[in-house]
Parts: C-alpha cells; structure tokens; sequence
C-alpha cells in the first residue's frame, strides 16, 4: 500500500488559513517534509482559481509545481462512471470533482487527506483510506 496522500482542497484552504487548525497544519508540515504529498490537477485547478491577483497565483503554483502530479487515465474515468453510479443508486449526490479526487486516490492506493462531508461519504463507500479533519 502506499504511504502517499493526496491532499484535498478543502485541507489546503484550512492550512493555509492563519485562523486554521492547527493539527491538520503541524500533520500536513509533516507529510511535506517526509516527501509523502501528492496532488491532482483538479486541485490545483481549484486552488489557482480561488487566488486574488497574478502575484498570489504565481507564489501559489510554483508551491505546486514541486509535487508530484497523478494525472486522470482511462482507468480513473472508469472507476469514477462506477462509483457516480453506485454513490446515486444509493441515495448520495456527491459533486463530480470529489468523485474524480477519490477516483485517482482509488486507483493510485493513495491516502485522501481532507476537510469535507462529501469526501467522508465517498471515502467510506469507495473503500479509500482517509484522513478527515472535520
């Protein structure tokens, strides 16, 4: 099994907070330092989207630009046409990023750290090991 994870929008935003919690920063500090952090372009995207002038996304994507990046294959749409499909059948409307997030860390044995509802439900369904800070 792999020791990486993949690090959620939702768990960056907090880290990146002054007011965030603390042990989600002092663990994310951590996983950077021991090279186990990876990232998606979907996050990226999200995260980029969120800045407020050309100054903080430059900062912010040279951050990025050092991780590594697990990128979608055909295998990842696979699995994500599955569990859209069975997430609905069970009565669980989860937005489509998260289901691409959990469909790569499915794929890639990767650990999700996050801070979001949808991302605690789909983690649970899929059989995906998490680290939830809610």
């Amino acid at each position: 099994m792999s020791d990486k994870i993949l690090v959620d929008t939702s768990a960056w935003i907090l880290s990146f907070k002054d007011s965030g919690n603390e042990k989600l920063k002092d663990y994310l500090r951590k996983a950077i330092d021991s090279d186990r952090v990876v990232t998606t372009n979907i996050i990226i995207l999200e995260l980029l989207q969120g800045c407020k002038n050309k100054k903080e996304y430059d900062a912010l994507k040279s951050r990025f630009d050092v991780l590594p990046v697990y990128k979608l294959t055909e295998n990842t749409w696979i699995i994500a046409y599955e569990t859209g499909f069975l997430l609905r059948r069970k009565g669980i409307n989860a937005p489509t990023v998260d289901i691409m997030i959990s469909s790569i860390a499915k794929e890639n044995i990767l650990t999700i750290f996050h801070h979001d509802n949808h991302l605690k439900t789909i983690s649970l369904e899929m059989g995906i090991k998490a680290i939830d800070f809610l």
